[in-house]
């Protein structure tokens, strides 16, 4: 039975948790923290940002070279599903595995937060830790003692922040008039903020929000708006609109680096810990390293892999660990395998729940030994 296969089977018949109420999760969320919360290294974690949604119809262009024919995904086996409602984004951070309810981008009924909700999972035993309602969005971060989410719910745009420790939720307007933002990164007290609409870089205190300064990239129609952040909790990147990654001192916001890829619409999906970050085109199916430079060293453009041979394909989300990178792909709906040392894909396998031309959603998280795939309903995991 290949993978694919075994995802059906499980999406209906093995370990399949329907929600508990909220008092029950707390409770179990409670005692589970307890346990792991001792074992927790305090360190920088690299965040990686995962686009959660694509479009169906895209733009044709000139394929680069087709990737090579490669084996089905080996010796990976499906542990677990978890039943989660609706589709949203997932990560790791401080030790859970965070997923993401986004309930159709609707409002509660009297339309002051999000109708969906922030699920809290431990990735050891696949327990729900906690259901944070009104808690949703995309471009995820974990930083500053809190987790971070760019929410587009009805007409709000804000930034959705969430207490580590008290799972308190804040939403903070970023802009006026209000624009939804593109992710952030924390660097020690300060909070960058991807601003899209207005073009620019906020820098805010993590407490107060207050805005320290900011950094104008360029607007809309000049094609230089911030499309992502990622930090590695030194320096910060800024992707725009026109393929240009910018690297700044994450302390006094000093331009360090600057270089130009060859693709539109570039972002960030993370940095691993040889400083080699990865981004993608929007509109794309090419991954591309880009070598960080060490003691002042400008970066550098590393090598290009094509994940697939259709031009019309593209990345729905990609992730690093349990010793590889992972990437779901649309058109075809594949999880792929990377050997990250020689940048070689070494495995592919149908995902099973997807379906691009309907735009079905999907994320993918990883921790240091599975891989989590978070499809409409549920969430997989899968582990060597």
């Amino acid at each position: 039975m290949n993978l694919a296969d075994l995802m059906n089977e499980l999406a209906d018949d093995v370990d399949t948790r329907s929600m508990p109420d909220p008092d029950r999760v707390r409770r179990i969320g409670d005692e589970v923290r307890r346990r792991h919360r001792s074992r927790l290294a305090v360190g920088a974690a690299v965040v990686v940002a995962v686009a959660v949604s694509a479009a169906a119809a895209l733009a044709a262009r000139d394929p680069r070279s087709a990737p090579e024919p490669v084996r089905p995904v080996e010796g990976v086996r499906v542990v677990r599903t978890v039943d989660i409602p609706g589709s949203g984004a997932a990560f790791v951070g401080d030790g859970s595995l965070w997923v993401v309810d986004m309930a159709g981008g609707r409002l509660t009924d009297d339309r002051t937060a999000p109708a969906g909700d922030l699920y809290q999972l431990d990735p050891e035993s696949g327990e729900v830790l906690d259901r944070i309602p009104g808690a949703v969005g995309g471009w995820p971060a974990v930083g500053g003692g809190a987790v971070w989410l760019s929410t587009a719910a009805g007409d709000l745009d804000v930034l959705t922040r969430v207490d580590l420790t008290t799972h308190e939720v804040t939403r903070i307007s970023t802009s006026h008039p209000r624009t939804l933002p593109h992710g952030v990164a924390v660097v020690g007290d300060t909070l960058w903020v991807a601003s899209y609409g207005t073009g620019e870089l906020l820098l805010m205190d993590t407490d107060s929000f207050a805005v320290r300064r900011r950094i104008h990239l360029g607007g809309q129609p000049s094609d230089q708006a911030p499309q992502g952040l990622v930090t590695d909790g030194s320096s910060v990147w800024v992707s725009d609109d026109k393929g240009v990654v910018t690297r700044f001192d994450g302390a006094t916001g000093t331009v360090t680096s600057r270089l130009e890829l060859p693709a539109h619409e570039v972002r960030l999906d993370g940095i691993d810990a040889r400083g080699i970050l990865y981004a993608n085109a929007v509109r794309g199916n090419t991954v591309f390293e880009i070598v960080t430079g060490a003691g002042g060293a400008p970066d550098e453009i590393g090598r290009e892999l094509p994940l697939t041979p259709e031009v019309d394909s593209m990345l729905g989300g990609l992730t690093l660990g349990a010793g590889a990178m992972w990437v779901a792909t649309l058109n075809p709906d594949d999880l792929v395998r990377v050997d990250a040392e020689s940048f070689e894909v070494t495995g592919r396998t149908p995902l099973a729940g997807l379906d691009h031309e309907s735009n079905v959603p999907v994320a993918i998280a990883a921790t240091h030994d599975a891989v989590w795939v978070r499809i409409d309903g549920k969430v997989v995991e899968l582990a060597p």
